[in-house]
């Protein structure tokens, strides 16, 4: 044997069981397992997470298990007016690792899953689901979500579970209505808030109406009051004046009968003097003056 060979063939050997032992065993990271293949054909069981002893001759597809969110971004829904809006859509899934094989012999990866399979789902059934709303407007409705959020994720579901995928929720957000709707909910807004301001400043000639008429019907009481007041006192005044006279009729009837011909006398008598009184006889100036005896002549 050639000296060179039997220096070579010792080192190949160690390269061959070197190469032989590293690719006897692999591991699997958490939250993924291993798809093996040899030669191009699928093994049935994927090896889960952990330490494996295995063929050298395999060679390893591995699926990340965890759960996977994957947006589309402005996909236009049509609606029944025919207009398009614009939405994006994420739908959160898992793989579940008792297809993974299967999904390595009908799609691939799990690149090729989404590519191949879920993205023209969602975007068939969003439009199947844009042809149940109306108008374009009632994307925005609560409702109107809620229904085609429901759609998707049983839709999505049924087809997806059969293809290795798991469904747990379909989001939509940024929903941007066509630029000719959005015109028309602006100038339908901008009328809305005229009425308001107008309502409002209605509201403020009515407030102020209604302070004039209370402040006239004030001013009316006001009036009714004093003038109730003034009759009131004039009433009064009337009142006693009556009584003062009616009591001054009274007094003088009292008194017209009490002045007899005995009180006459008595209070000339009461008022005499002493002195006799004159008695003028005739008239002018020889005039006869007769003097009462006590009397003294002037």
């Amino acid at each position: 044997m050639n000296p060179n060979i039997k220096t070579v063939l010792p080192i190949v050997i160690v390269i061959i069981v070197a190469a032989i032992g590293m690719n006897s065993y692999t591991t699997v990271s958490p939250g993924h397992n291993k798809v093996a293949t040899l030669f191009g054909d699928v093994r049935e069981e994927a090896l889960d997470e952990g330490f494996h002893i295995v063929n050298p001759l395999y060679k390893f597809y591995e699926y990340d298990l965890r759960v996977h969110t994957e947006t589309w971004t402005k996909v236009q829904v049509p609606s029944q007016d025919k207009l398009k809006t614009s939405m994006d859509i994420s739908v959160t899934f898992r793989i579940n690792p008792t297809y993974t094989s299967t999904m390595l012999k009908e799609s691939g990866s799990l690149s090729d899953v989404i590519i191949k399979l879920l993205t023209p789902k969602v975007r068939s059934l969003l439009r199947e689901a844009g042809k149940t709303v109306e108008k374009s407007q009632d994307f925005y409705l609560d409702t109107v979500q809620q229904s085609l959020q429901l759609y998707m994720e049983e839709g999505l579901t049924e087809y997806m579970s059969n293809k290795g995928l798991i469904v747990e929720a379909v989001l939509f957000r940024d929903i941007t209505l066509p630029q000719v709707v959005t015109s028309a909910v602006v100038q339908t807004k901008e009328r809305q808030e005229q009425l308001e301001r107008e309502k409002a400043q209605l509201s403020i000639v009515e407030q102020q109406a209604q302070q004039q008429v209370k402040q006239a019907e004030a001013r009316e009481q006001a009036a009714k009051s004093d003038a109730n007041a003034i009759r009131t006192l004039a009433d009064a005044q009337a009142y006693q004046i009556g009584i003062l006279a009616e009591s001054q009729a009274v007094a003088n009837t009292v008194l017209a009968k009490s002045v007899t011909r005995s009180l006459i006398d008595y209070n000339a008598i009461a008022k005499w003097n002493g002195e006799y009184p004159q008695t003028l006889m005739g008239g002018g100036p020889d005039s006869l003056i007769l003097q009462l005896p006590g009397t003294k002549s002037k």
